[in-house]
């Protein structure tokens, strides 16, 4: 962490970073990402010293920096799921002590909460293990044509992550009006909004071959994904990214109108 702070002044790398451990009460859930990096998922992060950093980046949905903080840092990838969250996977191999990959944040994330900022390092990293041990093939894709609902695609036993995800998430957002939901999305100026008929929807890309759709009509919401990404990842993965986006959707809303209650109150 020290190489990357002193390395924000070089002209080589000139990004203001922070560690997870820098977010209020971090420290332990940086230990948990440390501990994934270098035990769960080291043998698995070897394999990405073949792959094309490139085309990591465009499945991620991110790009690959030019510049590098120090030598054993191979390449350095940004993702920007949405404002002011901006995250900083560094791949480190070194020959004497294998593969690493070291988790940052630009300086204004620590605005968002510590447990999203987490649950969004252990995604990416999961993602990226799952690449690096063959389970997904390193190739060109996209998201597919059609929208399957979570619930229709998604086992019996996943039944349980959807309500979790949404549970009183659900019924907040039924609360904000189509008006604050639409001020919400340009404030985080990722996704995309649509009103309809009766009601209005959101699509997000999470990765560079997923998408994620939020619909709310007559009373009623609906999660649903790409089929492409629908039937790549698992549906824990999915749900992940629905609650982390949910999330800082309310954060918004509650922004633009503060008089909608907090989600901390139904937690």
């Amino acid at each position: 962490m020290n190489s990357c702070t002193k390395a924000a002044a070089s002209l080589d790398f000139p990004y203001d970073l922070v560690s997870l451990g820098q977010f209020e009460t971090g420290w332990g859930w940086e230990a948990q990402i440390r501990q994934y990096a270098r035990k769960k998922y080291r043998q698995d992060l070897e394999g990405l010293a073949g792959k094309d950093p490139l085309l990591l980046a465009r499945l991620l949905g991110g790009e690959v920096l030019e510049g590098r903080p120090y030598a054993s840092i191979k390449w350095v990838l940004r993702l920007k799921p949405f404002r002011p969250l901006e995250l900083y996977l560094l791949f480190d191999h070194d020959l004497e002590f294998g593969a690493d990959l070291r988790v940052f944040y630009a300086r204004k994330s620590l605005m968002v909460p510590t447990e999203d900022a987490y649950v969004f390092a252990w995604d990416y990293l999961a993602l990226l293990a799952r690449y690096g041990r063959g389970t997904f093939p390193l190739e060109e894709a996209g998201p597919g044509p059609e929208w399957l609902p979570f619930r229709d695609f998604a086992t019996a036993a996943s039944g349980p992550l959807e309500n979790v995800s949404l549970g009183p998430r659900r019924e907040l957002l039924l609360m904000a009006s189509p008006e604050v939901v639409e001020v919400a999305v340009r404030r985080l100026d990722s996704g995309t909004y649509q009103a309809g008929a009766d009601g209005w929807e959101i699509v997000w890309p999470l990765l560079g071959d997923l998408l994620y759709r939020l619909q709310v009509s007559s009373g009623g919401l609906q999660v649903a994904f790409d089929d492409h990404g629908a039937r790549k990842y698992a549906p824990e993965i999915l749900m992940s990214f629905a609650w982390l986006y949910l999330n800082a959707l309310l954060r918004e809303c509650r922004q633009v109108d503060p008089s909608l209650p907090s989600l901390s109150r139904y937690l």
